[in-house]
């Protein structure tokens, strides 16, 4: 796959092999977008190296990441 195509929320969902909230979650913990008017997409390369820098800074874990990002709730 190019590096430089555009995705939308179905076709990275099939890449990532999630469901569509945890795209939700993964875009308000900071995974690279871009907007076009009102549509939503996400460059393959920029999606690779957000998820490649989540691994070697070990926060990989996405549930880790949902409880520390909603405990200022408390």
């Amino acid at each position: 796959m190019n590096t430089e195509c555009l995705m939308t929320i179905p076709e990275l969902m099939k890449y990532l092999q999630v469901k569509r909230n945890t795209i939700y979650t993964l875009r308000k913990l900071g995974l690279p977008t871009v907007k076009i008017g009102r549509s939503v997409r996400f460059r393959v390369a920029s999606v690779l190296t957000w998820l490649a820098d989540m691994e070697q800074t070990g926060r990989g874990s996405v549930d880790a990441l949902v409880k520390s990002d909603s405990s200022h709730l408390l």
